[in-house]
């Protein structure tokens, strides 16, 4: 039977539950230097690049002889999918989190951004919540101490052990006193069990564990401070796997086996054949490409449901690819069913809605997931296709070029520039020719004019009334990238070769492992990690494991308390 201890929780620990809030809240002012901390703004906070040179800001001169500067990494807190896994290995699966630890905020580039997982008074109250559910759980499981007099000694060895896991490091001397304080006061009214619960409740709000404690310097401007194999090991394994280290690299942290940069590659290729590993990197990849939890209002259920099996196995084929950003930018495959047999005009050569076979689409109409139904559906406005959005995304999410936000009033600005019933392309033309919208928009439009062939629900149509649609655009940069192009085909080939687009992709895992947009400082780290994905034939896999591999990766600098 369920035991109901929380009224007791609360008022044995409503002095701890304060302190351990008065600490995390403490946390929360740690953000990296250049880290968006306004989620309100009209944009993507955090969008990545130089606002002054979107051109060049990875063109930076990194001697190969030159030590790559240590990264500044802002403290963290565990994101709702990390308490959740971390509790279920704590507990060896008996326990499950059945109150909500709080999500990430909304309006952040990636969910794993700092700024996006604070700890204020809303977020206290949920973590408190979340422990006390996990802690009635645990009342059930505790084991039984063999003789009354020995109880402390009992709960003292378990919630040492435990904290020990959860820390990601050993509990300390002080750990423990606030944590056997808790289970102290809390025995002379509460069963042993219960009260053990008590301190694996107490375990469950220190900032030990709810944050990922590294050291770093004690200023901004000290000496890098390099991590331990422990801090290395919890780094890792909350990267790809979300989890806590397994025995493997724990044994690899304890013997200074993570000190060495093929050695943490090599873990990090282990780690990727877990299936842990796939979800975390399909978590990248979907929130890269805007469209995870996306389901498009013009798709029916079956249909949404069909195309989001499709990314799947889009991903999963682009994984297992020699070059992964050619086949993820511009194959001109893809996984069908019945479902999307139909939806492609393909032949109907499947039995059914769960019988799927790999198909060569025509070049123009699959250009790997620039073209996929879901993303063009995500940049448009219902069924009416939007240049804007389409362009926007190749700017910034794979070029890495900032874009403003528009500005007040501005679609005011565009009904006063075309009468009503003006075509897309004419709204476009008449934002380039505006004194006021065309300096922006030439950076968008013309890239999104490539994607024309592309309904808002992701059909291909490349006629209309008789007449071929016009895919020509063009690419306003003095990058590799620079120049007009031919439809989306053109575009895609294009891309996929590009030195900007691999050093793009890469400083964007960075943004999504590390919780922040890079300061400047930072580029030589995002250089190296581009090279080395060059060097591996642009293979996606060695793009996530070689962030491991970086000399940057097993330092920290310092980071500014309160910084922007």
């Amino acid at each position: 039977m369920e035991r109901r201890i929380t009224v007791n929780l609360r008022r044995h620990f409503a002095i701890a539950a304060g302190i351990f809030a008065s600490a995390a809240v403490g946390c929360v002012g740690v953000v990296s230097p250049g880290e968006d901390t306004n989620p309100g703004r009209t944009g993507d906070p955090g969008d990545p690049g130089d606002p002054g040179n979107p051109n060049t800001q990875f063109a930076v001169n990194c001697p190969s002889n030159t030590p790559v500067p240590p990264l500044a990494v802002p403290l963290q807190r565990l994101n709702d999918l990390q308490y959740s896994n971390i509790v279920g290995q704590l507990f060896g699966g008996q326990v499950t989190v059945k109150a909500a630890f709080p999500p990430p905020l909304t309006g952040y580039l990636y969910s794993t951004y700092s700024g996006a997982n604070p700890m204020g008074e809303a977020q206290t109250q949920a973590a408190l919540e979340a422990a006390e559910a996990v802690a009635i759980q645990v009342a059930d499981i505790v084991p039984a101490c063999s003789m009354v007099s020995a109880e402390t000694s009992c709960a003292s060895t378990y919630l040492k052990d435990l904290a020990t896991r959860a820390f990601r490091s050993p509990a300390t001397a002080a750990d423990m006193t606030t944590i056997l304080a808790a289970y102290s006061a809390a025995r002379p009214k509460l069963s042993y069990a219960e009260s053990v619960a008590v301190g694996v409740e107490t375990i469950l709000q220190m900032p030990r564990f709810l944050y990922v404690m590294e050291n770093q310097p004690t200023a901004p401007g000290e000496a890098a401070t390099t991590l331990t194999g422990l801090e290395l090991a919890q780094r890792m394994a909350l990267l790809y796997w979300n989890a806590l280290p397994d025995q493997a690299l724990l044994d690899a942290a304890q013997s200074g086996g993570l000190a060495n940069a093929s050695d943490r590659l090599s873990q990090a290729q282990r780690m990727l054949q877990d299936p842990r590993a796939h979800a975390a990197i399909s978590d990248f990849l979907l929130q890269w490409m805007k469209v995870k939890d996306f389901h498009a209002d013009t798709h029916s259920a079956e249909i949404q449901a069909a195309l989001d099996e499709e990314m799947r196995r889009d991903i999963d084929h682009a994984l297992a690819a020699d070059n992964g950003l050619d086949d993820l930018i511009a194959s001109r495959q893809t996984s069908v069913n019945s479902v999307l047999e139909k939806f492609y005009g393909l032949p109907s050569q499947s039995a059914g809605p769960t019988d799927w076979r790999v198909a060569d689409m025509d070049a123009e109409q699959r250009v790997g997931i620039l073209t996929h139904p879901l993303l063009m559906a995500k940049f448009a406005h219902g069924k009416t296709p939007s240049p804007i959005l389409r362009g926007k995304f190749v700017r910034v999410m794979l070029m890495c070029d900032d874009l403003s936000g528009p500005p007040p009033g501005a679609q005011a600005m565009q009904d006063d520039l075309t009468p009503a019933g003006a075509t897309v392309q004419e709204q476009s033309q008449a934002r380039l020719d505006s004194a006021s919208c065309g300096a922006c928009h030439k950076m968008m439009d013309p890239i999104g004019f490539g994607f024309s062939a592309f309904d808002g629900v992701g059909k291909y149509l490349p006629t209309a009334g008789g007449q071929a649609v016009d895919v020509s655009g063009h690419i306003e940069s003095t990058s590799d990238l620079g120049g007009d192009f031919s439809g989306a085909r053109e575009l895609g080939d294009r891309l996929a070769k590009s030195a900007k687009v691999q050093a793009c992709l890469s400083a964007q895992w960075m943004r999504y492992a590390f919780g922040a947009k890079e300061a400047p400082a930072d580029a030589c780290s995002v250089q190296a990690l581009a090279t080395r994905f060059g060097q591996e034939n642009h293979s996606l896999n060695a793009l996530f494991a070689g962030l491991s591999a970086l000399d940057s990766f097993a330092q920290r600098r310092a980071v500014a308390e309160g910084s922007p």
